[in-house]
């Protein structure tokens, strides 16, 4: 939580801002107050966004969605203007971590937690349902631990029960490792497929790892379809509801309601807090079977009399006390339940098994030629920001690695262990950006109107350029180390590292300037605006050589090929493009993703490009033939920024859940 800087709004609708909770390539979360004093969270959208074919609408679905199904599950929307200048949402404010940062931080749930955290995930997943809702995406970065239980979050591909089929059949929603096996081929999902999710939700709780999640995204696939994996040995009750969620046949699996009439019976389970996050029963690291021998392969019991027969798309379920709960889902969906004894095993209806074993050949070959290795697991975490990490840059030696964020802190780690070095402090608000002199010595960050100069080895700051008159949303240092290029608003300003001196002043964007770059040889600056284009300057004096203007919606990042001859752009448009520097024509576009892409970085060698944006995934992208490498995930939210280390053997990127990853990809 920081103060609100000077370019902050201090009021949106009614309501009245006091606090930054945050910012990322969505737009800033603002703590506000109600005329009456009541806090809310305000979510306000770039204005780049809001200008996006589709984006009102989008968003204006997610507060409705939330909205129906009330705050008692959720946050509750209190307030929203989609079709505002700058469309902006409210709800109230649930302290607390989600359910991804408090594992990291305690360790598995204790099993008085899991029994909380499964009552309180049913009830919210029984209300969304009874909305006429399937959420799609439950997974722990959308779960908040509040004091008074778990709230399911993030609306954004709930789709209702009805919709047309046209609109929800043929196109993949959700997080792949968290995904039920009737999500992976794009097929109509009900509300059994949240089940399924939650499922995979309470064995992450209870073990710290997700058994569906393999090294590469066929092996998660090839999971998702085999008979379920054993997820571990914990509470015996979450072991066998994660066994009846994880039934192949989305008819048989218990609904919300079935779930919660067992846990009545067992007793009231514990509310999921902070008070009570920590390390579970120590438990082995869950193994996938092996497709080789899936005939013998153990399966979990599906039938357990003591969660009785699944009815997952109707019906209610009979408990030993005789009562019963009505589902929540028996007026939103009509499909017969299904009559299952115990013991009768885990399998689908065989002719629906091969579709999903069909569908996952095609897309394990789709993944073989076009999206290359998959790699879930960073090597290395940098833990220790209390907000987004906006930026990540190595040093010359490739030892030390920078990061900056929202915090208003910049930060020193060794790259190879994890371990902070240093934090450096000066900044009230957020740090966009960060970059290494050629020689590794002195680091600029900016933050706020200012950029700061650090002695690398001592972390001491030691100068301070000012006369900008916004905020620096980026920096670079030219390549012979003499000068720091800094944007603020629609200006890029050139400034002597020795003296402190500004130099020059670098205007003609119309809207504010979000990344600059030095071309390897010095005498060429590009920058990517909030006003579409790609500029190319002269460095040496400032005059512009080119428009680029393929985009024309915010360019969020810029990068030179090592050679110098191919520059790098990634936007708001969900493309990257790569141009010809020489002759300012497109030469390409690379890639077309969901969302927006925020970053961009050219490999050492000049053959490979990463990019990560809000999808939350990183991309290692052949540059000659557009094939992607690599897919690195593990992230809870947008990448935001990435980087190769000199030796080019690394890769980290810095995201919005605050907690920098490194890859090993050499």
């Amino acid at each position: 939580m920081h103060p609100l800087h000077p370019s902050d709004p201090t009021r949106i609708g009614p309501y009245r801002l006091t606090h930054r909770l945050g910012a990322g390539g969505m737009g800033r979360v603002y703590l506000a107050r109600t005329p009456s004093g009541r806090a809310l969270v305000i979510k306000v959208v770039l204005p780049e966004l809001a200008r996006e074919d589709g984006f009102r609408a989008r968003f204006a679905r997610e507060a409705d969605a939330a909205r129906r199904v009330g705050g008692f599950h959720t946050a509750q929307v209190v307030d929203s203007a989609p079709d505002a200048d700058l469309p902006w949402i409210a709800t109230a404010h649930i302290p607390g971590p989600t359910l991804g940062q408090a594992v990291r931080e305690h360790g598995p749930m204790t099993p008085p937690a899991l029994h909380g955290l499964a009552t309180g995930l049913a009830e919210g997943l029984e209300a969304i349902h009874a909305c006429g809702l399937v959420h799609r995406d439950l997974k722990p970065a959308n779960i908040i631990l509040a004091d008074d239980g778990p709230r399911i979050i993030d609306f954004g591909i709930a789709r209702p029960l009805d919709a047309d089929s046209m609109t929800t059949q043929g196109a993949v929603f959700g997080t792949l490792p968290y995904m039920s096996p009737e999500q992976t081929d794009g097929s109509r999902v009900g509300p059994a497929s949240d089940v399924f999710s939650l499922g995979t939700v309470l064995a992450y709780a209870a073990t710290g790892t997700n058994p569906f999640s393999g090294a590469t995204m066929a092996e998660t696939l090839r999971r998702l379809i085999s008979p379920p994996p054993d997820p571990g040995e914990f509470d015996p009750d979450i072991r066998t509801l994660i066994g009846q969620c994880w039934d192949h046949d989305p008819d048989r699996r218990p609904t919300p309601s079935q779930i919660l009439n067992r846990f009545e019976e067992l007793g009231p389970g514990s509310r999921p807090s902070r008070r009570i996050l920590g390390p579970g029963p120590d438990t082995a690291p869950p193994v996938a079977p092996d497709p080789s021998v899936a005939e013998e392969a153990p399966v979990l019991p599906t039938g357990d009399p003591r969660f009785g027969t699944g009815t997952g798309a109707g019906g209610a379920l009979t408990s030993t006390s005789g009562r019963t709960r009505p589902s929540a889902t028996d007026t939103a969906v009509s499909t017969a339940p299904a009559t299952v004894t115990a013991g009768s095993g885990a399998g689908r209806p065989r002719k629906n098994m091969w579709r999903y074993i069909s569908a996952a050949i095609a897309v394990a070959v789709l993944v073989a030629l076009v999206v290359g290795e998959y790699l879930p697991t960073a090597d290395v975490t940098f833990a220790g920001h209390e907000g987004s990490v906006d930026a990540v840059a190595f040093g010359a030696d490739g030892d030390t690695l920078a990061t900056a964020g929202s915090d208003g802190t910049v930060r020193l780690w060794d790259a190879g262990t994890g371990d902070q070095v240093a934090t450096l402090t000066g900044d009230s608000d957020d740090v966009h950006s960060v970059a290494f002199s050629p020689d590794g010595t002195t680091l600029a960050s900016g933050g706020g109107d200012t950029v700061r100069l650090w002695d690398a080895g001592t972390g001491d700051q030691v100068a301070a350029l000012t006369g900008h008159e916004g905020s620096v949303y980026a920096v670079a240092f030219s390549p012979d180390g003499r000068f720091v290029a800094s944007a603020d608003g629609d200006t890029v300003r050139l400034s002597d590292v020795g003296t402190g001196e500004q130099v020059a002043a670098l205007t003609g964007h119309s809207y504010s300037v979000r990344s600059v770059a030095f071309s390897p040889d010095g005498t060429t600056l590009a920058t990517g605006s909030n006003d579409g284009t790609v500029r190319l300057w002269e460095a040496g004096t400032g005059e512009p050589v080119a428009t680029l203007t393929a985009h024309q919606v915010t360019v969020a990042a810029v990068a030179f090929s090592p050679d110098g001859t191919t520059l790098a752009s990634g936007g708001f448009d969900n493309t990257v493009r790569l141009w010809d520097v020489g002759t300012g024509e497109q030469i390409t576009t690379l890639a077309e993703y969901r969302e927006s892409v925020l970053s961009v970085a050219f490999g050492p060698d000049g053959t490979t490009l990463a990019t990560g944006g809000n999808d939350g995934v990183v991309r290692l992208v052949d540059v000659d033939t557009g094939h992607q490498i690599a897919t690195l995930t593990d992230h809870d939210d947008s990448v935001t920024s990435v980087a190769f280390s000199p030796d080019g053997n690394s890769l980290v990127a810095g995201n919005d859940d605050g907690t920098p990853r490194l890859w090993t990809i050499g």
